[in-house]
């Protein structure tokens, strides 16, 4: 009699082969599809040796292949690293700890397991779903820190707990055991917390709201962040739209900055009046007096709006290239595989932003790339770019 996991995970992935290719737009823009359909046929034969896990793993190798940074295995992990991390220029450093591994934040990842970094990220190339290197490393973090993945890479042995080699604040390199934290207990710290908002730049502040504004007096600045392509109460962006354009006329606003650097979609069409009532706005839309910050997790609808702030004004744009690409694949639905319940999100709408297919990002007009010693200090070299800028620029257009 045949095994009753092995059969259920057989039945799960003939409904994968069916419904992926059915319900994605066109699946197959990348990958080859007798690649896909040899690929489970493998991990098929194949299930008798391997545990659920590393079966999660495997699936979620079958559907990155399609190179769709829509279409992804949302993957159940359920034990963590207890901290979290970033990828800065000079390497990946830990940011955010529990309390019990305080004393490994701000330090750099060496080795996990024994295995370098380096050949680690090689093997989450695998399966994490992306068009591109920044949107790889956008969000590369997630997964290196998901216990479950790091043992179905076979990066480690047991889920329980993790070697690392860090590199200390101070330079000295060390070695450490951490245990493994449940998934509430990790993402509890995703969101930063800090007591001195004062101390850390506007860009890491108010992760949690969708949209805000600050006004920078000394330098004439209004600033506003756009988190997140989402209502946040009744009178929503539409109401915040006309107090920032009021705020425009009737202050002493010389310059905009709109932030998407933190930015990976919902939806497109809610930016549509501000992007609109900019466009007309003489006072700001014109070169040196407004500006756009993207970056590695701007994506989706955030890139759409990127988008359009380019074809419709005469923003600068600054920051890295984005996470999401111009022409590709959007609009996710979701289904479930019936047993093992895992979700699977694909793209059902084709975006075609610009002729050539060949473009992977949308390139800023000022690259300023993040780096670990700008972070350490507070610093945020975008914001200082206009600022530094905008004393020159007023003189000049006086």
């Amino acid at each position: 009699m045949k095994d009753v996991r092995i059969e259920k995970w057989e039945q799960d992935l003939d409904q994968l082969a069916a419904s992926l290719p059915s319900k994605h737009k066109n699946l197959f823009y990348k990958m080859k599809s007798e690649s896909f359909y040899k690929k489970i046929a493998r991990l098929k034969s194949e299930l008798s040796t391997l545990d659920n896990i590393e079966i999660l793993v495997r699936i979620c190798k079958i559907v990155a292949a399609a190179r769709d940074g829509h279409t992804s295995v949302l993957f159940p992990a359920r034990e963590f690293l207890p901290f979290k991390v970033y990828w800065f220029e000079e390497g990946i450093y830990i940011l955010a700890a529990t309390s019990g591994q305080a004393d490994l934040v701000n330090c750099k990842v060496e080795r996990i397991n024994g295995m370098e970094i380096d050949q680690a990220v090689g093997l989450f190339k695998k399966v994490i779903s992306h068009e591109n290197e920044l949107f790889f490393r956008s969000q590369l973090p997630d997964y290196l820190c998901a216990v479950d993945i790091l043992y179905g890479l076979e990066i480690v042995d047991e889920t329980n707990e993790v070697e690392l080699e860090l590199t200390g604040i101070d330079g000295n390199p060390f070695r450490t055991v951490v245990p493994s934290v449940s998934s509430d207990e990790y993402h509890s710290i995703l969101t930063e917390v800090d007591s001195d908002l004062d101390r850390i730049p506007l860009y890491r502040r108010n992760g949690d709201q969708p949209y805000w504004s600050e006004m920078i007096d000394d330098y004439n600045t209004l600033y506003f962040n756009y988190n997140s392509c989402r209502e946040m109460t009744a009178g929503g962006l539409g109401d915040f739209t006309e107090a920032i354009m009021n705020q425009i006329k009737k202050n002493d606003v010389e310059r905009l900055i709109l932030d998407l650097r933190n930015n990976r979609g919902g939806n497109s069409t809610l930016l549509d009046p501000f992007i609109d009532k900019i466009r007309k706005c003489e006072k700001i839309n014109q070169a040196g007096r407004l500006y756009v910050v993207i970056g590695r997790d701007t994506f989706s609808s955030a890139l759409l709006n990127a988008y359009a702030l380019k074809n419709k004004t005469n923003a600068i744009f600054i920051g890295e290239p984005t996470g999401g690409k111009p022409n590709c694949y959007g609009e996710v639905q979701y289904f479930k595989l019936n047993n093992s319940k895992v979700e699977i999100r694909y793209s059902t709408k084709y975006y075609k932003l610009i002729k050539s297919d060949t473009v992977l990002s949308l390139s800023p007009d000022v690259e300023l790339l993040p780096t670990f010693r700008d972070y350490i200090e507070n610093r945020d070299p975008c914001l200082e770019y206009v600022l530094q800028n905008a004393k020159t620029f007023d003189k000049i257009t006086e």
